[in-house]
């Protein structure tokens, strides 16, 4: 018994150590990150650039909800 105990636990070692293998030895997905990293890159620096006018931007919309808000059915402010 202990015999078939040892050689299963045998065969689940080399299974998996086969599969692991297969995982490191796989490169599909490798390409596909590195792009997703290169464009969140290429984002951040263009974030970092336009950094003002990005500001200003969402400060005058901010405003501008802001200003829809406080307007009455006539288009008086309150």
């Amino acid at each position: 018994m202990l015999t078939n105990l040892y050689v299963m636990a045998q065969s689940h070692a080399i299974v998996f150590r086969n599969k692991v293998a297969k995982f490191f030895r796989d490169e599909k997905g490798e390409v596909n990150i590195i792009v997703i990293i290169v464009i969140l890159a290429i984002a951040l620096a263009l974030a970092i650039v336009f950094r003002n006018q990005i500001v200003k931007l969402f400060d005058s919309i901010w405003d501008s909800i802001w200003q829809d808000n406080n307007q009455d059915y006539n288009g008086k402010y309150s």
